[in-house]
């Protein structure tokens, strides 16, 4: 569940799993009882069948601001991937980066082949407990994921979960109740109770997948002592609770560069919509929910599992692919239930449709007819045009203009996903260029194809130097996101990178005139301004993210000052 999250390993996982619904709700929800008893959450956890469990407003929230805090929950697991392995403590998922050499106090552990770092010995202490018992295993994890055809991500987090499991059934025999409210009153830790009740698909794995993972938990077994092996079905279990509720985790640092992802039980009950009311953030191994915009009370409260900026049929596949749901938020049956809602959901057309090619010369756009009802990937599904109304398949659509234009980009996002050295940057420019003027033909300017077009394209000219396409380029992104999206995160990277451009266009200009310099150093300027609003609201006011957006800002007021 994830903003940022982890794809390549849904990615991986979905090729594993085909998944079913939703499972029967655990007996004795031990999570309802214990947010129940706490008059500080202001949510509640509802249960329905179309939705399973999930949060929903309390009155104490109506009226409560944008930022407002939810709820803070340490995780019950949490992995660092390749990306992350040797970036960041792996207990308490400090950036080693940002620790000084001379005061750094770093711990490798070479009993698992240098794999697992941490930030001091106090952290390799705790988390000994953890560690120890599977620290042989993870030397040979990259050998296991290859001889059974498992990601070497799925294969650590199964490693440690037995060794949570088996702290915990010590744990568990000492002391029974093991969900805590820590000193913080928004703070949660689950304990193997809740984490047993996580959302699990019964029967999600066809026969090949299911001997593979099966092989591979023989494996584990075999090279662990006797009371700690867990059996063969829990590893599917875990394999499938580990794909449908694992949250993708960042570095703690201004870039919020991807370290891993864990496993929260009281987190994965916020559900998933197009348009969020909520939005979740990563301090270290610990995610902070927040209100996004206001809502009213009884309204359940969702999160965004997938990019926003991406169009109706590709978040229903991903969503369907990853998580196995198919989406009928508000936003994908264009059903509002408030102004606000109503405002973002009307751009929805923008972001998804088509220009009409059933008419010669109509300006319409083609659009699905019966949102409320269609089924995921029909291509028989009828679209029909805004002004003629001639009526087509999506399958029409799909293979003349969509697919087509899909296969390109994801041709030049692999090759762009090398990196922009070596003189790459300008037969990449050329690539996403060519694609954006062929995109141009046949879909809207705010089409979410168009868009992704833009990214690539920004960096792309950085490099080059190539500062007026720059400024170009980010005024499209900026002006598409922002008429079409709520005030989540990326907007206000988009927002920096724009009033990055700017400032680029004023340095490398020497003759420009005064009058523009002025126009260019406030565009600037507000786009900081608006991008520290979502930062102070997504990440908090302490955040690494936010406090360097708030220097940027100081310094961009500073520059302006000064001319």
């Amino acid at each position: 569940m994830a903003f940022s999250l982890i794809q390549p390993l849904r990615e991986s996982l979905a090729r594993v799993f085909r998944l079913r619904a939703k499972g029967a709700l655990p007996r004795n929800d031990v999570l309802t009882a214990r947010v129940a008893k706490s008059p500080t959450f202001l949510f509640q956890i509802r249960h329905s069948a179309a939705s399973g469990r999930n949060a929903v407003a309390t009155a104490d929230l109506v009226g409560k601001p944008p930022g407002t805090v939810l709820l803070r929950e340490t995780c019950y697991i949490w992995i660092p991937t390749n990306t992350g392995r040797e970036a960041v403590c792996h207990s308490c998922a400090l950036d080693l980066a940002s620790v000084h050499p001379s005061r750094s106090r770093r711990v490798t552990c070479e009993g698992c082949g240098g794999q697992t770092h941490y930030c001091s010995p106090k952290c390799r202490d705790e988390q000994s407990l953890l560690h120890q018992p599977i620290c042989a295993m993870l030397r040979d994890a990259p050998l296991l994921a290859d001889r059974h055809h498992c990601p070497q991500d799925l294969v650590h987090a199964l490693l440690a979960l037995v060794a949570k499991r088996a702290a915990a059934l010590q744990q568990f025999a000492e002391s029974p109740n093991q969900e805590t409210l820590l000193s913080d009153p928004l703070a949660f830790e689950a304990g193997p109770e809740a984490f047993a009740q996580m959302l699990v698909h019964p029967g999600a794995l066809d026969s090949e997948s299911r001997r593979s993972l099966r092989a591979l938990a023989a494996s584990i077994c075999g090279r662990l002592p006797e009371e700690m092996r867990p059996s063969l079905d829990l590893f599917l279990t875990w394999a499938s609770q580990i794909n449908s509720n694992s949250h993708g985790l960042n570095r703690t640092n201004a870039a919020n560069e991807s370290m891993g992802f864990g496993l929260f039980p009281l987190g994965s009950i916020f559900n998933h919509s197009c348009l969020p009311n909520c939005t979740y953030t990563n301090e270290g191994p610990q995610l902070v929910f927040r209100l996004l915009r206001p809502v009213r009370e009884g309204e359940e409260l969702c999160v965004n599992y997938t990019e926003l900026y991406a169009a109706r049929d590709e978040r229903r596949a991903e969503l369907h692919a990853t998580k196995s749901f198919e989406c009928r938020c508000q936003r994908c049956t264009l059903s509002p239930t408030s102004e606000e809602e109503a405002r973002l959901i009307r751009a929805e057309q923008l972001v998804s449709a088509v220009l009409c090619d059933q008419t010669k010369g109509c300006p319409g756009l083609l659009q699905p007819c019966d949102v409320l009802t269609d089924r995921l990937g029909d291509r028989s599904a009828k679209w029909e045009c805004s002004v003629c109304h001639a009526r087509c398949t999506y399958g029409h659509l799909l293979d003349n203009h969509l697919k087509p234009l899909r296969d390109r980009l994801q041709e030049s996002m692999h090759l762009y996903s090398h990196g922009l050295t070596g003189g790459a940057a300008t037969p990449l420019r050329a690539a996403f260029e060519s694609l954006l003027q062929s995109a141009l033909t046949r879909l809207p300017a705010s089409h979410a194809l168009v868009f992704n077009c833009y990214l690539p394209l920004i960096n792309c000219c950085s490099v080059l130097k190539d500062y007026p396409a720059k400024e170009i380029y980010a005024r499209a992104l900026v002006e598409i996101a922002t008429a079409t999206l709520p005030d989540y995160p990326p907007i206000a990277n988009y927002l920096e990178a724009f009033a990055q451009s700017l400032n680029e266009r004023i340095q490398t200009t020497p003759g420009m005139p005064g009058e523009t310099r002025a126009k260019y150093t406030v565009e600037a300027f507000e786009a900081l301004q608006r991008s520290l609003s979502i930062c102070q609201v997504c990440y908090g006011l302490n955040h690494p993210k936010t406090l360097q957006t708030r220097d940027k800002l100081r310094r961009a007021e500073a520059a302006a000052k000064s001319r």
